[in-house]
């Protein structure tokens, strides 16, 4: 009996042990609602539901239930009593009727670059509403993914599709870790590229870059630089690989990923943006950036992608 006993405690320790880890590899991140309350149940039978309810004289900014683990919008308890916002440059703010939202709308041949909306909790407008900048405008072929084009970066085709763009302001995802991007790190503003897992995503799934001037490489080192958050318990491995423009990404993958690879990170990185970069020969033709997930079929795992830039060196060492 006493071996039993033993035998069962050991049994009981081992399993709080992979409690704790899966609770730290899979966050469960408080939903927040200023001005208001959030009511999370749970059952057996319809899963887990959230009520969402404003404090008086506010009204709710969506649906008063969701159901289910996924993703869902975020909500906001707005109340009138805001300035009106100034106008914007090449492009219309429309505010509703009741004072309590505003939207920003662009003009043609010009594109959304952060929050397309905001909401007044009274006395301001608590998100900040985005610019509109030329449509296919290269810069200095940097990118973090505030324009609703992402600079051209493109997800292959694939259904489930994976690979989404996130806004911090709009999009809450339960049980996930990766909430917010790096360049603002905020509830409400921001943007970043999100790998969601699925169960049903059992492809190989690339994230292409748009295609970039083979002058980038020649004269210099030229490495190319980007935010990265790689975080869970089951999270898979990312392949950061390098291509001509002219030849199929598919055709990368299958034939050439040996030559084509640069960078392949494996596993949990921790529960941070971290830098990570490649470093590019000259080439002998314009060229893509590609990321790469195969089989991101697990539940507890996150990859984010963030604040992509080229840096250009004289020495071999990459810059911070």
């Amino acid at each position: 009996m006493a071996m039993v006993s033993v035998e069962i405690l050991w049994a009981l320790r081992l399993f709080m042990i992979y409690m704790v880890i899966q609770s730290i590899a899979s966050c469960e991140p408080d939903i927040l609602l200023r001005n208001g309350k959030v009511t999370e149940l749970s059952s057996w039978l319809l899963g887990d539901s959230i009520k969402f309810e404003c404090n008086p004289g506010f009204s709710l900014q969506g649906k008063t239930w969701h159901l289910g683990n996924g993703n869902m919008m975020k909500r906001y308890c707005a109340k009138a009593g805001c300035n009106d916002i100034e106008k914007q440059a090449n492009g219309t703010i429309l505010t509703a009727t009741d004072g309590l939202k505003a939207e920003i709308e662009c003009d043609d041949e010009f594109v959304l670059s952060g929050n397309s909306f905001t909401y007044c909790n009274g006395t301001k407008w608590i998100i900040k509403l985005g610019t509109c900048q030329l449509a296919n405008s290269v810069g200095d072929h940097s990118c973090d993914f505030e324009r609703e084009d992402m600079c051209g970066w493109r997800a292959s085709k694939a259904i489930p599709q994976p690979w989404k763009r996130i806004s911090a302001a709009a999009d809450f995802l339960k049980e996930k870790c990766l909430q917010q991007d790096h360049t603002f790190q905020s509830d409400v503003e921001g943007h970043f590229i999100r790998l969601q897992s699925q169960v049903h995503a059992s492809r190989t799934y690339h994230f292409i870059s748009p295609i970039y001037p083979r002058n980038l490489t020649v004269g210099h080192s030229l490495w190319f630089q980007f935010e990265l958050f790689m975080f869970g318990s089951e999270v898979r491995n990312l392949t950061i690989s390098v291509k001509p423009s002219s030849m199929a990404v598919e055709d990368m993958w299958n034939s050439f990923r040996n030559i084509c690879t640069k960078l392949t990170v494996s596993g949990d990185q921790g529960p941070n943006w971290k830098s990570q970069s490649i470093s590019i020969d000259e080439m002998e033709s314009d060229f893509q950036v590609v990321f790469t997930v195969v089989d991101p079929s697990s539940l507890h795992g996150d990859i984010g992608i963030d604040d992509v830039k080229f840096i250009k060196s004289e020495t071999n060492e990459p810059h911070s």
